[in-house]
């Protein structure tokens, strides 16, 4: 923690940050609304979502993609007073729509949890939901194992399988398919958001475990940042900084459990030095393909 400068707080859950056009987007799942960070500046509102934010991501075009996760939505907004509604799942969901990302091509897929935190165990019935403008929605991945943070790099799909413990990928097809299955890494605890950086390295928070890992784009194990006290919750990185959230999390007796979230940041440049990579390398677990 001595390494990492906080650079925003005020939040609930920080989940989905995404750098765009200069600020840092963040669902703030408990909030419930999309805010909006711009440096040296307090923290915006920029919608309110009463149906709870889930993923979002940006089109190429710049507009917002995000899903909701209490109604199984999908919206559009582009600036104006109102977001338009995809797609609508109404009551064909398991659990609660989570994490996204949005392709070049103008695919967006969204992470179907497979149960509800309170109300079923986890199992591994998590799809994944694939949905484009033209082409309508559909599952293109099922039997996944709590699916979460994802990124798309080149022809593949990165996913984080929560309960899984693991990284998965899979080629994307034509027609928004998930095709060819593999196993990347096997982790060290429960991988929550996902991002890439300017390296192509992997950084995975592990949500229970207090810690944010450093991979190589083919999974490997370089080193981790620990936060200790704080569950590691998701990451994003823009040219020159690391970003990560975290958050405090208190049971409350007799209601909701208390949240306060925040944002740190690093140099990109310190994350590339030799000397944190010795010092910070995280255990070898075995990997899969």
């Amino acid at each position: 923690m001595s390494r990492l400068a906080t650079w925003a707080k005020g939040f609930s859950w920080p989940e989905a940050p995404r750098w765009h056009r200069g600020a840092l987007w963040i669902s703030d799942v408990h909030n419930f609304r999309i805010a909006q960070v711009q440096e040296g500046q307090d923290v915006k509102t920029v919608l309110d979502v009463a149906e709870r934010p889930a993923g979002m991501d940006f089109t190429s075009g710049g507009d917002l993609l995000y899903a909701t996760s209490l109604a199984a939505r999908l919206y559009r907004w582009s600036g104006g007073a109102q977001p338009e509604l995809l797609f609508d799942l109404g009551d064909g969901l398991n659990g609660n729509f989570n994490d996204m990302i949005v392709g070049p091509d103008g695919w967006a897929w969204v992470g179907e949890t497979g149960f509800a935190f309170g109300q079923d165990e986890p199992m591994n019935r998590g799809r994944i939901h694939g949905f484009h403008p033209d082409h309508g929605c559909r599952v293109v991945a099922e039997d996944v194992f709590f699916p979460n943070g994802m990124i798309v790099d080149g022809n593949r799909l990165i996913l984080c399988e929560t309960f899984g413990k693991q990284l998965t990928t899979f080629r994307i097809g034509q027609d928004g398919a998930l095709e060819d299955r593999r196993v990347l890494a096997k982790l060290p605890g429960h991988p929550d958001g996902l991002c890439q950086d300017r390296l192509g390295r992997l950084w995975v928070p592990l949500l229970f475990e207090e810690r944010f890992l450093c991979l190589s784009a083919d999974g490997d194990h370089l080193f981790q940042i620990d936060v200790p006290g704080q569950m590691a919750i998701a990451c994003a990185a823009d040219r020159e900084r690391l970003f990560l959230c975290a958050a405090t999390l208190k049971t409350q007796p007799d209601g909701p459990p208390e949240r306060h979230g925040s944002i740190f940041s690093l140099p990109m440049a310190e994350t590339e030095q030799p000397a944190v990579a010795s010092s910070r390398r995280a255990p070898e677990p075995p990997r899969g393909h």
